[in-house]
C-alpha cells in the first residue's frame, strides 16, 4: 500500500504577561474559562476542595454534580460531542479517579475531548498512608489511566500546573481528539502564584500534497462500481456537508458505520444505510454482490463498524482509507491507498478537481420489516421497532437521540431514521452498558432548547437511574425511553444462539416509572402503541425529565448481529454431556 502522511503544523509559543499573585485553583479555572469552558461535571471531595471553593466565584461556569464519578466523564463526553468543544470533569482522588476508568476508556476509543481534573492527597502524605493517596507511591492513578488517555500527568509542583493545563487542553482538542488526565495534589491547588495570561496560538490548517489528491481522484474515477463508508471521524464541523458534496458529485452510494449514523442523511437517495452492528440489509446486499472500489472516510474499521470484519466489505480492486491515525491502516483490511490527513482537507482538494455527476438512487431498502406493522408481539406488548417509530412521530425532526449499549442500541441503529450529523450519539468505542443516560445529560445541557431522547434498556437504565435525579434537579427536559423487557435480552439471545441454551439474566420486574417519579421526573408506563400517542401532551408540557417505561415484547428478534458469530467462533463450543 502507499501511505500519504500529512504533516501537521505545530503551534507557536505562548505570550506571558506577569501580574500579581493569586491562588492556583483560581488561575486554573480562569484558564478554563479562557478556553471556552462553561460547564464542569463532577463529584466533589476533599482533595479538590480549593477548586470547589474557587468555583463559587465563577458564575460563568455551570457546575453539574452527578451521582457517580464515571457518569461525570460520560456526561462531559456527551457535552463534547454535542458542542465540539472541550468537556470537563472534576473528581476527587483515589476512588474518585478509579471510578472514571470505564468512561475515560470510552472517550479515548470514541475520540472525544474530555479534560479530567483529579485531586490527589497532599504531597507530604505520599507513600505514608495518606487518605486516598493516588500518587505513584500508592494507587498510581496516572499509570492506570495512561494507556486509555491521550495524556495522563501528575502535577509535581505549582509552578508547572498552568503549563500542564494549557498543554492538556491543546492535546485533548488536537486531532485525533481524546481524554486528558491532570492529577493535582491538594497542597498544590492552594499555592499563591504570580499571574500571567497565556495566549496560545492554534494549530494551523495544513496543506495536502497534490500527489495524494491525484492518486485518490484517479482511483475513484477509474471505477464504476464504487461506494463510500463514512465513519464518525466525519461528524465534526463542515465535514458532513463536504462528504455530501463529494458523493453527489460522483453519484457514490453511501454506507455509514453505526457510530456515524446520521452523518449522511438516511433519507437521501444515495444512502444505503448503516453497515455493521444493527445495520441494514441494503448494505449487506450491496457488499455481498461485489464491487470494485471503497473509499473509507474517518473509520477505525473496528469489529462493530465492519460487521465482524466481514470479508464482503473488502472491494475487489481498490480500498482507499483516509484517517488521522497511522496505526489504523492495515489492521483490519489492507488499503491500496492510505491517507493520513484531516478528512475535510482531502475533501476540499478533491472537490476542486472532480467534475459534477447527476445523483442517482442507491437502490437500497434499509429496513427488514415495517415497524408500523409490528403493533404488538407474541406476549401482547409493543415491539421495540414500533415503539421507536411512534416516538419519532411525536418528536421534532431535530431531536437528538443517544443510545445506550445493549439490544436497544441495535434497534436504534436499525430503525431510527436520522438525517442530521448531530442527531445521534452512541459511545461504541467500548460499548459501555449504562453510558447512554449520563451522556444524554451532557447532550441535553449543551443542546437546549432541542429535544434530547435517551434510548436505553432496563438493565442499562438501572445502572445509572440516579442521574434522572440530576436532570430533575437542573430541570433538564430529557426524554428517557426505556425499552423494558425485564431481562438482559442481548446476552440471553446470544447464548441461546451460540450454545442452544442460556441461564436467565433477569433485570426485573422493576417499576421503572416509580423509580423515575422518586427521582423527581414525570413518568409514563407504555404497553401499546396508542399509549405513546396519548403521551404527546406530556412531551409538550414537560419542564424536567420525562421517563417512558415501555414494556416491550421480549421475543422481537434483534437486527443483524454478527457479534454472536464472532463469539461463537472464538469460544462457542458447548459443554459435552
Amino acid at each position: 500500500m502507499s501511505v500519504h502522511q500529512l504533516p501537521i503544523s505545530r503551534p507557536g509559543g505562548d505570550h506571558l504577561e506577569v501580574g500579581a499573585t493569586r491562588r492556583l485553583a483560581d488561575l486554573l479555572l480562569d484558564d478554563l474559562i479562557s478556553a471556552g469552558v462553561d460547564t464542569v461535571f463532577g463529584v466533589p471531595g476533599g482533595s479538590i476542595a480549593p477548586i470547589c471553593d474557587a468555583l463559587l466565584d465563577r458564575r460563568s461556569i455551570r457546575v453539574v454534580t452527578t451521582r457517580h464519578d464515571g457518569h461525570a466523564v460520560f456526561a462531559a463526553a456527551g457535552y463534547a460531542q454535542a458542542t465540539g468543544r472541550l468537556g470537563v470533569a472534576l473528581v476527587t482522588s483515589g476512588p474518585g479517579v478509579l471510578n472514571t476508568v470505564n468512561a475515560v476508556a470510552s472517550a479515548h476509543s470514541d475520540g472525544l475531548p474530555v479534560l479530567l481534573l483529579a485531586g490527589d492527597a497532599s504531597r507530604a502524605g505520599f507513600g505514608r498512608g495518606g487518605v486516598q493517596d493516588g500518587s505513584s507511591y500508592a494507587l498510581d492513578v496516572v499509570s492506570v489511566l495512561r494507556p486509555i488517555s491521550k495524556l495522563a500527568q501528575a502535577v509535581p509542583h505549582s509552578e508547572c500546573a498552568r503549563g500542564f493545563l494549557l498543554h492538556g487542553i491543546r492535546t485533548a482538542m488536537a486531532p485525533r481528539r481524546g481524554p486528558v488526565l491532570l492529577s493535582i495534589p491538594l497542597d498544590v491547588q492552594g499555592v499563591e502564584l504570580p499571574t500571567f495570561v497565556a495566549h496560545a496560538t492554534g494549530v494551523g490548517r495544513p496543506e495536502i500534497d497534490v500527489n495524494t489528491v491525484v492518486d485518490v481522484e484517479r482511483a475513484l474515477q477509474a471505477s464504476t462500481s464504487r461506494a463510500v463508508l463514512v465513519g464518525s471521524g466525519c461528524r465534526w464541523g463542515e465535514t458532513p456537508a463536504k462528504v455530501r458534496q463529494l458523493v453527489e458529485r460522483l453519484g457514490l452510494p453511501v454506507m455509514t458505520t453505526p457510530k456515524a449514523k446520521g452523518v449522511f442523511p438516511e433519507s437521501h437517495p444515495l444512502s444505503l444505510g448503516v453497515f455493521g452492528m444493527g445495520g441494514h440489509p441494503s448494505t449487506r446486499g450491496f457488499t455481498e454482490a461485489g464491487y470494485d472500489t471503497l473509499l473509507v472516510l474517518g473509520s477505525s474499521l473496528s469489529e462493530l463498524a465492519t460487521d465482524g470484519w466481514a470479508t464482503s466489505l473488502r472491494p475487489r480492486e481498490t480500498l482507499i482509507h483516509v484517517d488521522l491515525e497511522l496505526q489504523r491502516f492495515g489492521r483490519s483490511y489492507t488499503p491500496t491507498i492510505a491517507v493520513a490527513a484531516p478528512i475535510d482537507t482531502l475533501l476540499d482538494a478533491l472537490l476542486l478537481r472532480l467534475p459534477a455527476c447527476d445523483a442517482r438512487s442507491s437502490g437500497g431498502v434499509r429496513r427488514d420489516l415495517d415497524p408500523k406493522a409490528a403493533m404488538v408481539g407474541d406476549v401482547g406488548r409493543i415491539s421495540p421497532p414500533r415503539a421507536l417509530w411512534e416516538l419519532q412521530q411525536i418528536l421534532p425532526e431535530d431531536t437528538i437521540y443517544t443510545a445506550d449499549s445493549g439490544s436497544n442500541l441495535f434497534f436504534a441503529v436499525h430503525y431510527l431514521e436520522i438525517n442530521r450529523p448531530d442527531c445521534f450519539v452512541a459511545f461504541l468505542g467500548q460499548a459501555s452498558l449504562g453510558s447512554g443516560l449520563p451522556a444524554s445529560l451532557g447532550v441535553g445541557l449543551a443542546a437546549r432548547p432541542r429535544t434530547v431522547v435517551s434510548v436505553t434498556g432496563d438493565a442499562g437504565f438501572l445502572m445509572c437511574a440516579a442521574e434522572v435525579a440530576t436532570a430533575a434537579q437542573l430541570e433538564v427536559p430529557l426524554i428517557v425511553a426505556v425499552l423494558n423487557d425485564e431481562r438482559m435480552s442481548m446476552v440471553e439471545s446470544g447464548l441461546e444462539m451460540i450454545y442452544g441454551r442460556t441461564l436467565p439474566f433477569p433485570s426485573g420486574p422493576v417499576d421503572i416509572a416509580a423509580i423515575a417519579r422518586g427521582c423527581g421526573a414525570e413518568a409514563v408506563r407504555v404497553e401499546y402503541p396508542q399509549d405513546l400517542l396519548r403521551a404527546k401532551e406530556a412531551v409538550r408540557s414537560r419542564r424536567g425529565p420525562l421517563v417512558f417505561d415501555i414494556l416491550v415484547d421480549p421475543t422481537t428478534r434483534l437486527p443483524t448481529n454478527r457479534r454472536f458469530d464472532t463469539i461463537k467462533s472464538s469460544g462457542g463450543r458447548g459443554a459435552r454431556n
